[in-house]
């Protein structure tokens, strides 16, 4: 509970990053056939309530664009998840976050890419949010762009990954996992989410903005090396 409201207050205030920290903890305390449906239904609440707060600065013609084609990569994720067991699913979160970790650090000031690219990218983004769980740091990379503010990034990614996340509830009824039976881990960290997005903002700006950069990073790769070496931990 207490990860789902600072996830939550993180991508309220830096728009990206929340939702890899919460899925590191949820990956790190859950069994691995619970982790991306309940991480999935958490951020949607978490990513919606964002989009609406800030509803007027929603890109929607890149939503649009992107929106289109997530199905079809979410079709193809449903079609190769392998579920509970997964000997490659632990890691498989540390290295996305390692990835994550990594760009934000060498990421180049701007790259500015068309908007049609949003397009494929929305196959790729659909594939990973039902595989992996989270497909912000690959989302991040397409919204350096010149021609959106801050709040229009914030807003935009937050609708698609609403979308995304909206996804993966008949992706995964349709695997046969049962969210009720779960409603007693669920419905606290919706709580906790919803009140992340109104209260977060608020809270983070009282701390000096690098120092929280700098804790934030080492928990992220403290968590990522844990999942990566999952397979080996006796």
């Amino acid at each position: 509970m207490a990860a789902a409201l600072v996830a939550s207050a993180v991508s309220g205030t830096l728009g990206m990053g929340g939702g890899v920290l919460l899925l590191a903890v949820l990956a790190s305390v859950l069994e691995p056939v619970a982790v991306v449906p309940i991480h999935g239904i958490v951020q949607l609440a978490s990513n919606f309530t964002r989009s609406l707060a800030l509803l007027r600065n929603v890109a929607w013609g890149i939503v649009g664009l992107y929106a289109i084609t997530m199905p079809i990569g979410a079709w193809f994720a449903v079609r190769v998840y392998e579920g509970a067991g997964t000997a490659w699913f632990k890691p498989a979160i540390g290295a996305l976050i390692a990835t994550f970790l990594l760009w934000d650090r060498f990421k180049p000031e701007r790259l500015e890419l068309p908007k049609w690219v949003f397009v494929p990218a929305g196959v790729l983004g659909g594939f990973l949010t039902v595989t992996v769980g989270a497909a912000g740091p690959y989302l991040a990379a397409f919204f350096l762009r010149d021609d959106l503010e801050r709040r229009e990034v914030v807003a935009t990614k937050a609708m698609i990954q609403s979308f995304g996340h909206f996804l993966k509830i008949p992706a995964f009824l349709s695997l046969g996992f049962d969210y009720g039976a779960h409603a007693g881990t669920i419905v606290p960290l919706l709580a906790c989410v919803i009140a992340g997005t109104f209260l977060g903002t608020a809270l983070l700006k009282r701390l000096p903005e690098e120092l929280f950069r700098r804790v934030f990073r080492a928990v992220l790769w403290l968590l990522a090396l844990r999942l990566l070496v999952t397979p080996w931990w006796a």
